[in-house]
């Protein structure tokens, strides 16, 4: 029992840092990102800026397979959750398997630097992105409309629905900025030049709502869950 309990509160406290990293590199990331399209800035600065953004965004990256093992254990532990005819110790050690695997894949595509390897990489993890995103979707709007749905509390399906949304946007997002990362390699190789610059200003100001919608569901959702909590103190 206390092993569990002490469980628990791992899981809770490892919650709530993460969420407090991801929002804070996701900040960092957004100023960074307005900055790098700054066509006033040498290109020099520009690289440096894109190269300190790339390295805060692969945290926020990693925060979110994080967050989604962190709220999935928690939810078995406490029973709000059920996994057909799975124990609840051996629900959580698979999920913890699954993230450690997809991290060590994100966190290798950060470092290859692109080539075949990262390519296929990269596209793998959008599949896979995809499909958690469906399942989570899918799950969550069963427990709200059904009595024998995977999560047991309507609170709870709700915060799951946000965490879809959150991908949703960031898959997005990811084929949003592909325009950007085009034109910002022309930008270093071959100077700056007004198709360049407008197509890299577009990329950012497109994908800049999905990011708004990213932060106000993180918020959402942490704000679902301290209302939750209190009310069952």
């Amino acid at each position: 029992m206390i092993a569990a309990l002490d469980l628990r509160d791992l899981f809770l406290v490892g919650h709530v840092v993460i969420f407090a990293v991801w929002f804070g590199t996701d900040l960092a990331t957004f100023y960074l990102s307005r900055r790098v399209v700054d066509s006033a800035l040498p290109i020099d600065s520009r690289l440096v800026l894109a190269k300190a953004m790339l390295g805060i965004e692969i945290i926020a990256r990693l925060c979110l397979p994080t967050m989604l093992a962190l709220g999935l254990s928690l939810s078995l532990d406490s029973g709000y959750l059920t996994v057909g005819s799975l124990e609840p110790n051996a629900a959580i050690a698979i999920i913890w398997v699954v993230v450690a695997l997809w991290v060590g894949v994100v966190w290798t595509i950060h470092r290859s630097g692109g080539g075949e390897l990262a390519g296929r990489l990269a596209q793998g993890d959008l599949v896979f992105r995809g499909l958690v995103c469906a399942g989570l979707w899918v799950s969550a709007i069963v427990s709200l409309v059904a009595d024998d749905g995977p999560f047991a509390f309507n609170w709870l399906a709700v915060k799951v629905l946000l965490f879809a949304l959150i991908m949703t946007c960031g898959i997005t997002i990811r084929f949003l900025l592909r325009p950007f990362s085009a034109a910002f390699g022309e930008l270093v190789s071959l100077g700056s030049s007004p198709e360049r610059e407008a197509t890299m200003g577009l990329a950012i100001r497109r994908a800049q709502p999905l990011v708004g919608v990213i932060w106000l569901s993180l918020l959402a959702a942490t704000a679902l869950g301290v209302l939750q909590s209190s009310l069952l103190a």
